[in-house]
Protein backbone atom coordinates (compact mmCIF):
# COMPACT_ATOMS: atom_id res chain seq x y z
CA UNK A 1 0.00 0.00 0.00
CA UNK A 2 2.94 2.34 1.03
CA UNK A 3 4.26 1.64 -2.56
CA UNK A 4 1.14 2.75 -4.18
CA UNK A 5 0.64 5.96 -2.56
CA UNK A 6 4.15 6.63 -3.39
CA UNK A 7 3.32 5.75 -7.22
CA UNK A 8 0.27 7.80 -7.08
CA UNK A 9 1.49 11.00 -5.34
CA UNK A 10 4.29 10.88 -8.46
CA UNK A 11 1.36 10.66 -11.05
CA UNK A 12 -0.80 13.23 -9.02
CA UNK A 13 2.31 15.70 -8.71
CA UNK A 14 2.75 15.21 -13.00
CA UNK A 15 -0.55 16.05 -13.13
CA UNK A 16 -0.38 19.26 -11.38
CA UNK A 17 2.84 20.50 -12.85
CA UNK A 18 1.16 19.64 -16.22
CA UNK A 19 -2.12 21.62 -15.00
CA UNK A 20 -0.45 24.47 -13.80
CA UNK A 21 1.87 24.91 -17.28
CA UNK A 22 -1.28 25.02 -19.29
CA UNK A 23 -3.39 26.81 -17.35
CA UNK A 24 -3.80 30.10 -15.91
CA UNK A 25 -5.06 31.86 -13.14
CA UNK A 26 -5.95 29.67 -10.33
CA UNK A 27 -9.58 29.01 -11.09
CA UNK A 28 -9.06 27.55 -14.43
CA UNK A 29 -6.31 25.94 -13.13
CA UNK A 30 -8.49 24.11 -10.49
CA UNK A 31 -10.77 23.65 -12.81
CA UNK A 32 -8.73 21.79 -14.93
CA UNK A 33 -7.34 19.64 -11.93
CA UNK A 34 -10.98 18.57 -11.38
CA UNK A 35 -11.88 17.57 -14.67
CA UNK A 36 -8.60 15.61 -15.95
CA UNK A 37 -8.15 13.78 -12.61
CA UNK A 38 -12.15 13.20 -12.17
CA UNK A 39 -11.89 11.92 -15.81
CA UNK A 40 -8.34 10.04 -14.96
CA UNK A 41 -10.29 8.58 -12.29
CA UNK A 42 -13.90 7.02 -13.55
CA UNK A 43 -12.45 7.09 -17.21
CA UNK A 44 -15.93 8.53 -18.51
CA UNK A 45 -16.88 12.08 -19.76
CA UNK A 46 -19.98 11.95 -17.98
CA UNK A 47 -19.83 15.02 -15.28
CA UNK A 48 -21.50 13.19 -12.90
CA UNK A 49 -18.78 10.39 -12.90
CA UNK A 50 -16.19 13.08 -13.54
CA UNK A 51 -17.54 14.41 -10.39
CA UNK A 52 -17.42 11.42 -8.11
CA UNK A 53 -13.51 10.82 -9.52
CA UNK A 54 -12.89 14.37 -7.32
CA UNK A 55 -14.24 12.95 -4.08
CA UNK A 56 -15.24 16.47 -2.37
CA UNK A 57 -17.40 16.98 0.09
CA UNK A 58 -20.00 19.23 -2.16
CA UNK A 59 -23.21 17.67 -3.28
CA UNK A 60 -22.83 15.77 -6.40
CA UNK A 61 -25.10 18.35 -8.15
CA UNK A 62 -23.64 21.20 -7.75
CA UNK A 63 -20.58 19.78 -9.07
CA UNK A 64 -21.79 18.99 -11.91
CA UNK A 65 -23.77 22.20 -12.85
CA UNK A 66 -19.97 23.78 -11.92
CA UNK A 67 -18.53 21.81 -14.44
CA UNK A 68 -21.58 21.72 -17.40
CA UNK A 69 -21.14 25.61 -16.75
CA UNK A 70 -17.25 25.75 -16.94
CA UNK A 71 -17.28 24.32 -19.81
CA UNK A 72 -19.63 26.04 -21.97
CA UNK A 73 -17.75 29.38 -21.07
CA UNK A 74 -14.17 28.35 -21.46
CA UNK A 75 -11.34 29.59 -23.66
CA UNK A 76 -9.73 26.69 -24.80
CA UNK A 77 -7.37 28.43 -27.46
CA UNK A 78 -5.20 29.56 -24.32
CA UNK A 79 -4.30 26.25 -22.86
CA UNK A 80 -4.01 24.62 -26.55
CA UNK A 81 -0.99 27.29 -27.00
CA UNK A 82 0.11 26.12 -23.80
CA UNK A 83 -0.29 22.76 -24.37
CA UNK A 84 1.74 22.62 -27.15
CA UNK A 85 4.54 24.56 -25.83
CA UNK A 86 4.98 21.89 -23.12
CA UNK A 87 4.91 19.12 -25.85
CA UNK A 88 7.98 20.92 -28.41
CA UNK A 89 10.49 19.12 -26.67
CA UNK A 90 8.35 16.03 -28.40
CA UNK A 91 8.26 17.39 -31.68
CA UNK A 92 11.19 17.69 -34.94
CA UNK A 93 12.05 17.54 -38.17
CA UNK A 94 11.11 13.88 -38.75
CA UNK A 95 8.03 13.82 -36.35
CA UNK A 96 4.64 12.02 -37.82
CA UNK A 97 1.66 13.93 -37.95
CA UNK A 98 -1.56 12.10 -39.02
CA UNK A 99 -4.55 14.25 -40.10
CA UNK A 100 -7.76 12.57 -40.49
CA UNK A 101 -11.65 12.78 -39.27
CA UNK A 102 -13.66 11.15 -37.05
CA UNK A 103 -17.11 10.89 -35.92
CA UNK A 104 -18.77 11.40 -32.52
CA UNK A 105 -22.04 9.62 -32.70
CA UNK A 106 -25.45 10.64 -30.44
CA UNK A 107 -28.01 8.39 -32.39
CA UNK A 108 -30.82 9.59 -30.00
CA UNK A 109 -29.98 12.78 -28.85
CA UNK A 110 -32.49 15.89 -30.08
CA UNK A 111 -31.56 18.61 -27.47
CA UNK A 112 -28.03 18.66 -28.63
CA UNK A 113 -26.70 22.07 -29.91
CA UNK A 114 -26.01 22.26 -34.02
CA UNK A 115 -26.85 18.23 -33.92
CA UNK A 116 -26.15 17.09 -37.86
CA UNK A 117 -25.95 13.62 -39.85
CA UNK A 118 -22.79 12.58 -39.83
CA UNK A 119 -20.88 9.05 -41.74
CA UNK A 120 -20.45 6.22 -38.46
CA UNK A 121 -16.97 4.61 -39.39
CA UNK A 122 -17.96 1.98 -37.58
CA UNK A 123 -20.75 0.75 -38.94
CA UNK A 124 -21.05 2.91 -42.20
CA UNK A 125 -24.47 4.15 -42.00
CA UNK A 126 -25.60 7.74 -41.85
CA UNK A 127 -26.34 8.72 -37.79
CA UNK A 128 -26.82 12.18 -35.99
CA UNK A 129 -23.62 13.25 -34.59
CA UNK A 130 -20.79 15.51 -35.21
CA UNK A 131 -17.80 15.67 -37.34
CA UNK A 132 -14.28 15.66 -35.54
CA UNK A 133 -11.46 17.40 -36.82
CA UNK A 134 -8.47 15.62 -35.83
CA UNK A 135 -4.43 16.00 -35.95
CA UNK A 136 -1.96 13.64 -33.95
CA UNK A 137 1.49 13.52 -33.93
CA UNK A 138 3.81 10.34 -32.88
CA UNK A 139 6.85 10.22 -30.43
CA UNK A 140 9.97 10.08 -31.76
CA UNK A 141 10.75 6.51 -30.26
CA UNK A 142 8.37 4.62 -29.38
CA UNK A 143 5.21 6.12 -31.63
CA UNK A 144 3.32 7.26 -29.15
CA UNK A 145 0.10 9.19 -30.60
CA UNK A 146 0.57 12.76 -29.11
CA UNK A 147 -2.85 14.76 -29.94
CA UNK A 148 -2.46 17.97 -31.13
CA UNK A 149 -5.69 19.88 -32.37
CA UNK A 150 -9.38 18.08 -31.80
CA UNK A 151 -12.30 19.68 -33.31
CA UNK A 152 -15.96 18.70 -33.32
CA UNK A 153 -17.73 20.97 -36.07
CA UNK A 154 -21.18 20.82 -37.52
CA UNK A 155 -22.29 20.95 -41.23
CA UNK A 156 -25.60 23.12 -40.22
CA UNK A 157 -23.37 25.47 -37.92
CA UNK A 158 -23.66 29.00 -39.26
CA UNK A 159 -19.96 29.64 -39.18
CA UNK A 160 -19.34 26.02 -41.31
CA UNK A 161 -17.97 26.31 -44.51
CA UNK A 162 -16.52 22.95 -45.51
CA UNK A 163 -14.25 20.37 -45.04
CA UNK A 164 -11.51 22.00 -46.65
CA UNK A 165 -11.48 25.16 -44.27
CA UNK A 166 -11.73 23.06 -41.10
CA UNK A 167 -8.35 20.96 -42.53
CA UNK A 168 -7.02 24.28 -43.16
CA UNK A 169 -7.69 25.87 -39.78
CA UNK A 170 -5.95 22.92 -37.86
CA UNK A 171 -3.18 22.96 -40.12
CA UNK A 172 -2.67 26.68 -40.08
CA UNK A 173 -2.93 26.48 -36.10
CA UNK A 174 0.32 23.65 -36.23
CA UNK A 175 1.96 26.16 -38.39
CA UNK A 176 1.62 28.45 -35.60
CA UNK A 177 2.61 26.38 -32.93
CA UNK A 178 5.61 24.42 -34.47
CA UNK A 179 6.65 26.12 -37.64
CA UNK A 180 6.59 23.86 -41.42
CA UNK A 181 8.38 20.69 -39.67
CA UNK A 182 7.63 17.36 -39.36
CA UNK A 183 5.46 14.76 -42.27
CA UNK A 184 1.91 15.47 -42.91
CA UNK A 185 0.11 12.02 -44.01
CA UNK A 186 -3.16 12.05 -44.97
CA UNK A 187 -5.51 9.31 -46.62
CA UNK A 188 -6.88 9.00 -49.64
CA UNK A 189 -10.15 11.87 -48.45
CA UNK A 190 -7.44 14.42 -48.62
CA UNK A 191 -6.77 13.47 -52.33
CA UNK A 192 -7.40 17.38 -53.28
CA UNK A 193 -5.24 20.25 -55.42
CA UNK A 194 -5.94 22.76 -52.78
CA UNK A 195 -4.37 21.01 -50.01
CA UNK A 196 -1.23 20.15 -52.44
CA UNK A 197 -1.50 23.64 -52.96
CA UNK A 198 -1.29 25.47 -49.44
CA UNK A 199 1.19 22.24 -48.27
CA UNK A 200 3.70 23.18 -51.02
CA UNK A 201 3.32 26.76 -50.20
CA UNK A 202 4.46 26.60 -46.47
CA UNK A 203 7.11 24.48 -47.55
CA UNK A 204 5.38 20.77 -46.00
CA UNK A 205 6.34 17.27 -46.58
CA UNK A 206 3.29 15.20 -47.13
CA UNK A 207 2.14 11.48 -48.05
CA UNK A 208 -1.34 11.26 -49.43
CA UNK A 209 -3.41 8.37 -50.41
CA UNK A 210 -4.20 8.69 -54.02
CA UNK A 211 -7.66 7.86 -55.10
CA UNK A 212 -7.56 5.37 -57.68
CA UNK A 213 -9.94 7.80 -60.27
CA UNK A 214 -7.28 10.40 -60.04
CA UNK A 215 -5.83 11.78 -63.37
CA UNK A 216 -2.59 12.86 -63.21
CA UNK A 217 0.88 14.60 -65.67
CA UNK A 218 3.30 12.05 -66.60
CA UNK A 219 5.94 12.73 -69.31
CA UNK A 220 3.69 15.78 -70.22
CA UNK A 221 0.66 13.61 -70.39
CA UNK A 222 -2.46 13.59 -68.68
CA UNK A 223 -3.03 9.93 -67.56
CA UNK A 224 -5.71 7.90 -65.25
CA UNK A 225 -3.85 6.31 -62.68
CA UNK A 226 -5.14 3.25 -63.46
CA UNK A 227 -3.79 3.31 -66.79
CA UNK A 228 -0.31 4.74 -65.76
CA UNK A 229 0.29 1.74 -63.05
CA UNK A 230 -1.02 -0.99 -65.77
CA UNK A 231 1.62 -0.54 -67.90
CA UNK A 232 4.78 -2.76 -68.00
CA UNK A 233 7.78 -2.41 -66.54
CA UNK A 234 10.20 -0.01 -68.83
CA UNK A 235 12.57 3.01 -67.51
CA UNK A 236 10.40 5.38 -66.99
CA UNK A 237 10.12 4.49 -63.54
CA UNK A 238 12.14 3.12 -60.90
CA UNK A 239 11.08 -0.25 -59.82
CA UNK A 240 12.08 -3.41 -56.72
CA UNK A 241 10.94 -6.03 -54.92
CA UNK A 242 11.78 -6.38 -50.72
CA UNK A 243 10.58 -9.02 -48.24
CA UNK A 244 8.97 -7.90 -45.06
CA UNK A 245 8.53 -10.41 -42.69
CA UNK A 246 6.55 -12.98 -44.34
CA UNK A 247 5.38 -11.11 -47.46
CA UNK A 248 7.30 -10.00 -50.45
CA UNK A 249 6.42 -6.43 -51.42
CA UNK A 250 7.33 -4.74 -54.92
CA UNK A 251 7.73 -0.69 -55.37
CA UNK A 252 7.17 1.65 -58.19
CA UNK A 253 8.31 5.07 -58.15
CA UNK A 254 6.58 6.91 -60.98
CA UNK A 255 7.48 10.99 -61.47
CA UNK A 256 4.30 13.00 -61.64
CA UNK A 257 2.72 16.49 -62.18
CA UNK A 258 -0.71 17.42 -60.29
CA UNK A 259 -1.47 20.81 -61.05
CA UNK A 260 1.54 21.59 -61.78
CA UNK A 261 2.77 20.47 -58.57
CA UNK A 262 5.82 18.04 -59.10
CA UNK A 263 5.70 14.94 -56.80
CA UNK A 264 6.36 11.33 -57.04
CA UNK A 265 3.49 8.46 -56.99
CA UNK A 266 4.58 4.99 -55.37
CA UNK A 267 2.58 2.03 -55.96
CA UNK A 268 2.55 -0.82 -53.15
CA UNK A 269 1.65 -4.14 -54.28
CA UNK A 270 1.90 -7.04 -51.71
CA UNK A 271 -0.31 -5.85 -48.69
CA UNK A 272 -3.82 -6.41 -50.08
CA UNK A 273 -5.86 -7.29 -52.70
CA UNK A 274 -5.24 -3.94 -54.75
CA UNK A 275 -1.84 -1.84 -54.62
CA UNK A 276 -1.48 1.02 -52.24
CA UNK A 277 -0.88 4.48 -54.28
CA UNK A 278 1.01 6.89 -52.42
CA UNK A 279 1.98 10.88 -53.34
CA UNK A 280 4.79 12.32 -52.16
CA UNK A 281 7.36 15.74 -51.95
CA UNK A 282 9.58 13.68 -50.21
CA UNK A 283 12.84 13.89 -51.24
CA UNK A 284 15.32 11.31 -50.34
CA UNK A 285 17.27 9.19 -52.43
CA UNK A 286 17.71 5.20 -50.73
CA UNK A 287 14.82 3.32 -51.08
CA UNK A 288 12.17 6.18 -50.90
CA UNK A 289 9.35 3.96 -51.68
CA UNK A 290 10.20 1.83 -48.31
CA UNK A 291 10.42 4.58 -46.38
CA UNK A 292 7.43 6.45 -47.43
CA UNK A 293 5.11 3.02 -47.18
CA UNK A 294 6.14 2.44 -43.89
CA UNK A 295 5.75 6.03 -42.88
CA UNK A 296 2.23 6.16 -43.93
CA UNK A 297 0.88 2.74 -42.08
CA UNK A 298 2.02 3.85 -39.04
CA UNK A 299 -1.18 6.61 -39.89
CA UNK A 300 -2.98 3.95 -38.42
CA UNK A 301 -1.75 5.22 -35.02
CA UNK A 302 -4.21 7.99 -34.99
CA UNK A 303 -7.19 5.29 -35.58
CA UNK A 304 -6.02 3.32 -32.68
CA UNK A 305 -6.00 6.67 -30.87
CA UNK A 306 -9.86 7.09 -32.04
CA UNK A 307 -10.72 3.61 -30.97
CA UNK A 308 -8.92 4.33 -27.74
CA UNK A 309 -10.58 7.79 -26.47
CA UNK A 310 -14.14 6.27 -27.58
CA UNK A 311 -13.33 2.86 -25.26
CA UNK A 312 -11.35 3.90 -22.34
CA UNK A 313 -13.07 7.60 -21.96
CA UNK A 314 -16.27 6.95 -23.72
CA UNK A 315 -16.53 10.08 -25.64
CA UNK A 316 -19.36 9.73 -27.24
CA UNK A 317 -21.22 9.22 -24.08
CA UNK A 318 -21.30 13.13 -23.03
CA UNK A 319 -24.52 14.97 -22.09
CA UNK A 320 -23.49 18.39 -22.82
CA UNK A 321 -25.70 20.16 -24.74
CA UNK A 322 -23.90 23.42 -26.05
CA UNK A 323 -21.17 22.83 -28.92
CA UNK A 324 -18.90 25.12 -27.22
CA UNK A 325 -19.00 22.69 -24.29
CA UNK A 326 -18.67 19.75 -26.35
CA UNK A 327 -15.66 20.98 -27.94
CA UNK A 328 -14.12 22.12 -24.54
CA UNK A 329 -14.92 18.21 -23.59
CA UNK A 330 -13.33 16.91 -26.67
CA UNK A 331 -10.26 19.24 -26.36
CA UNK A 332 -9.80 18.65 -22.93
CA UNK A 333 -10.06 14.50 -23.35
CA UNK A 334 -7.18 14.72 -26.24
CA UNK A 335 -4.84 16.83 -24.09
CA UNK A 336 -5.48 14.10 -20.90
CA UNK A 337 -4.11 11.58 -23.69
CA UNK A 338 -1.37 13.64 -24.45
CA UNK A 339 0.00 13.33 -20.89
CA UNK A 340 -0.62 9.92 -20.94
CA UNK A 341 1.31 9.51 -24.07
CA UNK A 342 3.91 11.32 -22.70
CA UNK A 343 4.66 9.30 -19.77
CA UNK A 344 4.53 6.56 -22.42
CA UNK A 345 7.30 7.57 -24.26
CA UNK A 346 9.29 7.89 -21.61
CA UNK A 347 9.28 3.96 -21.17
CA UNK A 348 12.88 4.25 -19.32
CA UNK A 349 11.42 6.61 -16.31
CA UNK A 350 10.56 4.20 -13.41
CA UNK A 351 7.71 6.07 -13.32
CA UNK A 352 6.65 4.30 -16.45
CA UNK A 353 8.34 0.60 -15.12
CA UNK A 354 6.38 1.11 -12.03
CA UNK A 355 2.64 1.88 -14.26
CA UNK A 356 3.28 -0.87 -16.27
CA UNK A 357 3.84 -3.28 -13.92
CA UNK A 358 0.68 -2.13 -11.44
CA UNK A 359 -1.35 -2.65 -14.82
CA UNK A 360 -0.44 -6.58 -15.08
CA UNK A 361 -0.35 -6.51 -18.92
CA UNK A 362 1.37 -9.45 -20.02
CA UNK A 363 4.89 -9.02 -21.26
CA UNK A 364 4.99 -11.04 -24.10
CA UNK A 365 2.45 -7.92 -25.81
CA UNK A 366 5.01 -5.70 -26.19
CA UNK A 367 6.59 -5.47 -29.50
CA UNK A 368 7.95 -2.25 -31.11
CA UNK A 369 5.84 1.03 -31.46
CA UNK A 370 2.95 -0.73 -29.11
CA UNK A 371 0.22 1.17 -27.88
CA UNK A 372 0.95 1.28 -24.19
CA UNK A 373 -2.05 3.81 -23.21
CA UNK A 374 -4.67 1.46 -22.73
CA UNK A 375 -1.91 -0.46 -19.81
CA UNK A 376 -0.79 3.11 -18.33
CA UNK A 377 -4.42 4.49 -18.27
CA UNK A 378 -5.69 2.07 -16.33
CA UNK A 379 -2.87 1.62 -13.98
CA UNK A 380 -3.66 5.37 -13.15
CA UNK A 381 -7.62 5.08 -12.43
CA UNK A 382 -6.65 1.99 -10.69
CA UNK A 383 -3.98 4.11 -8.20
CA UNK A 384 -6.91 7.00 -7.79
CA UNK A 385 -9.75 4.68 -7.03
CA UNK A 386 -7.67 2.76 -4.21
CA UNK A 387 -6.05 5.96 -2.81
CA UNK A 388 -9.44 7.44 -2.70
CA UNK A 389 -10.99 4.33 -0.90
CA UNK A 390 -8.40 3.96 1.78
CA UNK A 391 -8.52 8.03 2.70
Amino acid sequence: MRECNRIFRDVASRLDNFVRNIGKGKVVQKFLKDFLGGLLCNRNVLLSEISRGNKKDVLLKKQIERLGNRLASFSYKEVLEKYHVLIKDEINERTIFCIDNTDIIKPHGTKFEHLSFVRDGSTGRIEKGYEVMDITALSHNHRQPIPIYSFPFAYNDKNYQSNNCETERGLDLIRQSFGPIGIKVFDRGYDDCKLMRSLSFHNEKFIIRAKENRHVVHQGTSIPIKDLISQKNSAKYSYYTRRDKKCFVTFKKYPISIDNISLNLITVAGFGEKPLLLYTNLDLDKELEFVVTKVYILRWKIEEKFKFEKQTFHIENFRVRKLAAIRALVMLTSILCGFISIMCEHQKHKLFRNLFRISQTLTKKQRKNHLFLYSITRAVSDLYKVYFSSG
